[in-house]
């Protein structure tokens, strides 16, 4: 249950306080619905204003403000990542059982659900639990001529029930992870419980195994990260309030070292409990101001989706600032980390 669905006494009386005035209408969503975390009564308030005006401008600017609430930016880049679509399709293609119902986690744009269904799948359950994306989504799924086979649905994947919102266990899962460090996003227990509950025991997973990898990294504008003398200042000592970890731009970083999975994680197995590793990188001569992360997806035999890989639109590599440090050629460097199931750290061996 959403705070939508429990609205209290005093907001339903503004609401109808506000009943045909638009201006009124938007006013209220964008004051007072949105802070509180209404985001579903506010759209549906806007949406009522813009069928009352539909030719007022300032209200329509309104509305987008109230529409895109909350709705990140990323759905925006990550269909720009062409290499990620023919790199899921030929994964899905190779593994597509016959008649396949295929449960598709975090539909987002819809975009993976009709590439499914292109693929070959028989029916598409697609869960999102942003309800104004799940709509956005369902909109393009039936642009596109694919609403027979691709039905979204707005709900989180571990509120879905077999018999309620899925006839039978489906045997594909394809789940789109939303965090750069693939673990952020609850990936682990979703996944878990959608194989506990929504698939059947030979179920098909994808991707069906994940490394997070790390290496050194140099920062071509360090000082995003660091302090220094500014104007005579020695400002050092505000350091201490720098970033954990930063999503720079790709352009901004170069690789110091090889690549090396410290976390390798198998979707089809046992529950994958939290863990601490150590690994060993061998640096290129320079300068390291920090740890870079990434993920390699494995989506199907011989398929790979690298998250570092140039052209990559879908995910941004994290970076863990260290003290700097210069490295020789071939200089090995031990980088430790651990997660919690929910969130991963790493740092230098002493």
């Amino acid at each position: 249950m959403t705070p939508d669905d429990r609205l209290d006494p005093g907001i339903q009386r503004l609401i109808a306080a506000v009943d045909g005035r638009p201006d009124a209408m938007v006013a209220l969503a964008l004051t007072l619905l949105l802070p509180r975390g209404l985001a579903q009564t506010a759209r549906r308030l806007c949406d009522a204003a813009l069928a009352l005006a539909p030719d007022d401008r300032e209200i329509a600017a309104q509305a987008r403000r109230i529409r895109s609430a909350g709705v990140g930016k990323w759905y925006f880049t990550m269909v720009q990542d062409d290499d990620r679509h023919a790199l899921y399709a030929a994964a899905l293609r190779s593994v597509m059982p016959a008649d396949a119902t295929l449960l598709d986690i975090g539909a987002g744009t819809g975009l993976f659900a009709m590439i499914a269904a292109r693929a070959g799948a028989a029916r598409v359950i697609a869960c999102e639990r942003d309800s104004a994306v799940a709509a956005a989504a369902a909109a393009v799924v039936a642009r596109n001529g694919y609403a027979d086979r691709v039905t979204i649905i707005p709900k989180d994947a571990r509120d879905l029930q077999i018999g309620v919102d899925l006839a039978a266990p489906a045997n594909l899962l394809l789940w789109d992870n939303l965090a750069n460090n693939l673990i952020g996003a609850g990936g682990l227990k979703t996944v878990e419980d959608a194989r506990a509950r929504l698939l059947t025991r030979d179920a098909v997973i994808m991707p069906y195994r994940a490394e997070i990898m790390v290496g050194l990294a140099t920062h071509r504008r360090p000082a995003d990260y660091a302090m220094g003398i500014v104007d005579g200042f020695d400002m050092t000592p505000f350091n201490q309030l720098a970033v954990a970890h930063d999503t720079p731009d790709r352009g901004a970083i170069d690789l110091r070292s090889n690549g090396v999975a410290i976390f390798d994680m198998d979707f089809t197995g046992p529950p994958i409990p939290a863990a601490r590793n150590a690994v060993t990188v061998h640096a290129t001569a320079g300068r390291v101001h920090g740890i870079i992360q990434w993920i390699r997806f494995h989506l199907a035999e011989g398929i790979v989706y690298d998250t570092i890989d140039p052209g990559v639109r879908a995910f941004e590599t994290e970076v863990t600032p260290v003290e700097p440090f210069d490295v020789a050629d071939g200089q090995a460097v031990v980088i430790c980390g651990r997660h919690d199931r929910d969130v991963p750290w790493f740092w230098l061996e002493a």
